[in-house]
């Protein structure tokens, strides 16, 4: 198990607190000892996921649904104007933190509420893909548990830091599951946020699910 910092947020307590060990089921994924792991959903669930993420009718039902509530919650906590930051800084001299919302964790790690969950994970930098779950019930996991970069691109990552086309990777990245409000979500937003500029962190990569 990759040494790091597991933890996450408490949102009704807006503080910082340290995972336990999962309790969920864990399946294989069926391609080898290398390959991150599913958190079992259940068959129909897995049925359901996979019309949202394969069909022309279930991505067009996906599309219409994150419209109906997600843009209403995101255009009420905006309160305006995006306030875009540009890179001032090359990539090659850039550090670079992944935020993926596929449901990915350590598999040490509590696995999400797979209703709704709004606490994050730390990944740190060194796991590899055997160390990894995906907790996740929205979208067809069967590709990301073939290649975890799909969803969370660390290895294709570490080969940009490699050929210095990123300056480097940070110490942590961070992993978030699936939560239908944006307002309970915020504390850890702001966390995540928090972490990543004190870290010095000048790119983030968000990845969605």
């Amino acid at each position: 198990m990759p040494e790091g910092v597991k933890k996450a947020v408490n949102p009704d307590m807006a503080t910082t607190t340290t995972e336990t060990r999962s309790t969920r089921r864990l399946e294989p994924d069926g391609t080898g000892d290398g390959a991150p792991v599913r958190v079992r959903i259940g068959w129909l669930k897995e049925l359901w996921a996979r019309w949202l993420s394969n069909t022309a009718l279930g991505g067009a039902f996906g599309h219409f649904a994150s419209r109906t509530i997600a843009l209403p919650q995101l255009r009420r906590l905006a309160g305006g104007e995006i306030p875009w930051t540009p890179l001032r800084k090359s990539l090659s001299d850039s550090t670079v933190v992944v935020i993926s919302t596929g449901g990915v964790h350590l598999r040490s790690d509590r696995s999400f509420k797979l209703n709704s969950d709004s606490t994050f994970r730390v990944i740190p930098n060194n796991a590899q893909p055997a160390d990894l779950a995906i907790s996740h019930q929205a979208y067809d996991r069967t590709d990301a548990l073939r290649d975890i970069n799909l969803v969370f691109p660390i290895e294709r990552l570490r080969e940009l830091e490699a050929e210095r086309v990123i300056g480097r990777l940070t110490e942590n990245h961070y992993g978030f599951g699936l939560m239908g409000s944006a307002r309970r979500l915020m504390p850890a937003i702001k966390e995540v946020a928090r972490r990543i500029s004190e870290s010095g962190v000048d790119l983030a990569l968000l990845v969605p699910a």
